[in-house]
């Protein structure tokens, strides 16, 4: 059977993957006037979208890739269960990502990455505000900012100079006493020893009905939504080919690949190479934790956070690099309730479940955004790392103006995927 009997028709604009990235992309391209089809093999918001912080982390402009860390990795894998752990197994085929990681980690390469995600973060809640307010749903971003706590003294000094490089960078951070801090959030032990107050964050009570509200509403709007898995891409003169696990193929004239921790093999199979590896988050959820915050709380010395939802009390943090096969390993997520028995003496565990999904990680924590160059009817939209939900909005603002030949706001080619090639 040809391809043109077994299609129904030729898609002006397809999205694959329907988590916070691509939801928003397929919602902002329709909102502009475009026809827009949206696939996943999964139901919105169900994989890393699902069980994030929930925290619109506006001040984390400093990448992943630092000297700090990577002089920090020889004590820090020492634990298993501590804030970054590698599946040995793993380590042969992640070789390559960490060389790449360790190049991203020169001095000049850190400010050059600072400034790009600072290009982002800074215009992210602003968008927001738009996409929220356009499709009724502003109650599911709350603007009380953050908190850093620090359980030690000395913890404010060592952390000085971060401080002084986010602030060099634009971020708006307060420093506060124990009182001052306990002042916000009561529930903190009495032996929290200070922190810092960033103002101009936010979180999401519920980020699994933030993208479904999304997508409902792209649905409602006359959007389509596929549940099929993507096996294979070809590009032709005219169009995209699509084809599907079930054998079903169709095409479309625009293609946007949104699939984060599984974008790379449908990158390659268009003839892009990108170095994307995943990072294995956890989150344990107590849904009777029998204490309250009114904000998203993240611990220095623990590098974790704890984020206020609609069901609880949500522990996330820790990277785990260990790719997509290897079984869960949840010991790490139990782990996040003894760090939060430390700062919140009250909370309980009653009725704690706990989750895992991949963040799609890229070795200079900059995401891949916008059209191919040398193919047009091709864009992208992966590899945001930690902070996909944060830069979904803006990133879909910023890619359809590029996609429908308007000059975004910001010089998109840091984010090109041929900066890899």
């Amino acid at each position: 059977m040809s391809v043109e009997n077994r299609q129904k028709g030729i898609r002006e604009l397809v999205v694959i993957g329907a988590g916070i990235v691509g939801v928003a992309v397929a919602e902002q391209l329709q909102y502009r006037g475009h026809k827009v089809t949206l696939i996943d093999r999964d139901p919105p918001g169900r994989g890393c979208s699902y069980g994030n912080a929930g925290h619109f982390a506006t001040d984390v402009v400093l990448p992943l890739a630092n000297i700090q860390t990577i002089l920090s990795i020889p004590r820090l894998l020492m634990d298993s269960l501590g804030p970054l752990s590698i599946h040995w197994g793993y380590l042969y085929k992640l070789l390559p990502w960490l060389v790449r990681f360790a190049m991203a980690a020169w001095p000049g390469n850190v400010e050059k990455s600072c400034r790009h995600l600072r290009a982002l973060n800074s215009r992210s809640i602003e968008s927001y505000d738009r996409l929220l307010a356009r499709i009724g749903l502003t109650e599911l971003m709350t603007k009380r900012g953050a908190l850093t706590v620090y359980e030690r003294p000395e913890s404010a000094r060592k952390n000085q100079t971060t401080v002084d490089l986010l602030k060099e960078h634009g971020v708006e951070i307060q420093s506060l006493s124990a009182a001052g801090i306990r002042a916000l959030e009561p529930a903190l032990s009495a032996g929290v020893a200070g922190g810092l107050y960033f103002p101009r964050t936010a979180h999401t009570a519920n980020p699994y009905r933030l993208v479904t509200g999304i997508a409902e509403n792209f649905l409602q709007a006359g959007g389509a939504i596929l549940r099929e898995e993507v096996v294979r891409l070809e590009s032709r003169s005219d169009s995209i080919h699509i084809h599907f696990s079930s054998g079903r193929i169709i095409s479309s004239q625009r293609l946007i690949i949104a699939t984060g921790a599984w974008s790379k093999p449908l990158a390659r199979q268009l003839g892009y190479r990108v170095p994307l590896d995943t990072e294995r988050g956890y989150h344990l959820m107590l849904p009777e934790a029998g204490c309250d915050l009114a904000r998203p709380l993240v611990s220095f010395e623990r590098s974790f956070v704890i984020t206020p939802m609609e069901k609880g009390l949500r522990l996330a943090g820790t990277v785990e690099l260990g790719g997509l096969q290897a079984e869960p390993n949840y010991a790490r997520a139990d782990i996040l309730f003894e760090h939060a028995r430390s700062l919140l003496p009250g909370i309980r565990h009653t009725g704690a479940c706990r989750w895992m999904g991949f963040r799609p990680s890229l070795p200079d924590s900059l995401p891949v955004l916008g059209t191919a160059p040398d193919n047009p009817r091709v864009a992208f939209a992966f590899g945001h790392q930690h902070l996909g939900l944060t830069q979904a909005a803006i990133s879909a603002e910023l890619l359809a103006d590029q996609i429908e030949g308007k000059a975004p706001e910001i010089d998109l080619s840091p984010f090109s995927i041929n900066r890899f090639q």
